[in-house]
């Protein structure tokens, strides 16, 4: 019993001792994180983003992930935004909603409607189907890109199912799609929302404009509506040329072949490349944007696993968010040309010709939470050969100031609002 006593108190011995050297050194204070907030609509926002003749932002805005969240009561119903560039997409759409109800009150609307139901096109109206109901998805935000390191693109095959939003063949034919479009960007609005009330009031003014013969004044129709100018406006970053003309004078099949050119001239492969544009996911005009963003970026490698990552994208919410991060480089890449891209967990991260380590996130609201403090480290913790000559996140939104200080702790400069947003 004695020879086995010994060597316990001996290790009671060195474990109290071990104690004491560990409280008489200093240690680490404990990391301090934040909340996610509720921020409010009205302190965030723009006016016209707020509220407007037929709309209303409820006042709390939670945040999940990054991604603001809003619900916006309307004169057309309720409508859901997860992320400010859907916001600035649903206000955009309420607004034209009302220009376009405006429009099918007037007495040359009525005449034009009469005309076209009389006209041998009618037929034709039967092949006008209803798109997808309004996306009203749970917010998820860039921390589920996070989780989605090692997942394959998707097998969508050689053919993109055909997307009724799109209209079909006959429709193109007739110059009926055209029509839509036209009104669309007119209204400063996608013409391939998923919106269904939206694509509906569409419908009603583009048949009588199309086979009617109704003159559509959308300058007179948005003075009517009072609407003014919030969200009117499509925007693609660094866009050469007029990006609106693009959209309005192409069909879906044309956007197609542009942008598989383009994806191929920059090293994409065929297989990438299709699986990318058969993606319905992936709007005719966010994959133009986002092509043309990468376009601008020159001879930079890596792009390739940009758009294989993109592809993967299961909704608007998803692709808008790789839209948007493609646009952010483009935007950096004109002061400071990008060299080469990879993905750290799914999330772009560039290099540039100087030596700089920049990260071009679509991000509503940075809070110094566990999961951002994760990412800014593991970001810091990668190695390039040599030691970059400056770290910098590159954000559509704004940050919070506990994150702004742990940011500049760990080195990284912060560039805020870099895209057209909704915040004030």
């Amino acid at each position: 019993m004695k020879i086995l006593l010994a060597p316990l108190l001996l290790l009671g011995v060195v474990s109290v001792a071990a104690a004491q050297d560990q409280a008489a050194s200093p240690q680490p204070a404990p990391q301090v994180f934040e909340s996610s907030p509720i921020l409010d609509a009205a302190t965030i926002l723009q006016p016209g983003y707020f509220q407007g003749p037929n709309f209303r932002v409820r006042p709390p805005v939670p945040t999940y992930g990054g991604v603001n969240s809003f619900e916006i009561d309307s004169d057309f119903g309720v409508f859901s935004a997860d992320g400010n560039a859907l916001l600035m997409r649903r206000v955009a759409e309420i607004n034209a909603i009302a220009a376009l109800n405006d429009i099918s009150k007037t007495d040359e609307f009525k005449q034009a409607a009469l005309k076209a139901a009389q006209s041998p096109l009618v037929v034709a109206k039967e092949l006008v189907t209803n798109p997808v109901g309004t996306i009203s998805g749970v917010p998820r935000g860039i921390w589920k890109f996070l989780n989605q390191a090692g997942q394959s693109v998707k097998e969508l095959g050689e053919g993109r199912k055909p997307d009724p939003v799109d209209g079909n063949v006959a429709q193109n034919l007739l110059g009926f799609s055209k029509v839509k479009r036209k009104i669309s960007l007119d209204l400063g609005v996608d013409p391939y929302s998923t919106n269904e009330a939206f694509q509906e009031a569409l419908n009603q003014v583009a048949w009588p404009t199309f086979a009617g013969g109704l003159t559509v004044n959308i300058g007179v129709a948005v003075a009517t509506a009072g609407i003014g100018n919030a969200g009117l406006a499509l925007t693609a970053v660094n866009w050469t040329g007029n990006f609106n003309d693009i959209l309005r004078e192409n069909s879906p099949a044309d956007l197609r072949l542009m942008n598989l050119g383009l994806l191929l001239a920059m090293g994409v492969t065929r297989p990438d490349a299709v699986a990318f544009l058969n993606n319905n996911a992936i709007s005719p005009t966010a994959q133009t944007i986002l092509v043309g963003s990468l376009a601008q970026l020159g001879q930079a490698t890596g792009r390739e696993y940009f758009i294989q990552q993109a592809t993967v994208s299961a909704d608007e919410h998803d692709a808008l968010f790789y839209q948007q991060c493609a646009q952010l480089m483009a935007l950096v890449n004109a002061s400071a040309p990008i060299s080469a891209i990879t993905l750290v967990n799914g999330l772009p991260l560039c290099l540039t010709a100087s030596g700089a380590v920049v990260v071009p996130l679509q991000w509503d609201y940075v809070a110094w939470t566990p999961m951002a403090a994760k990412f800014a480290n593991t970001v810091k913790g990668l190695s390039f050969g040599t030691p970059p000559v400056s770290y910098n996140l590159v954000i559509s939104g704004v940050v919070s100031p506990m994150a702004a200080d742990e940011l500049a702790k760990l080195g990284i400069g912060i560039s805020q609002k870099q895209l057209p947003n909704p915040l004030k």
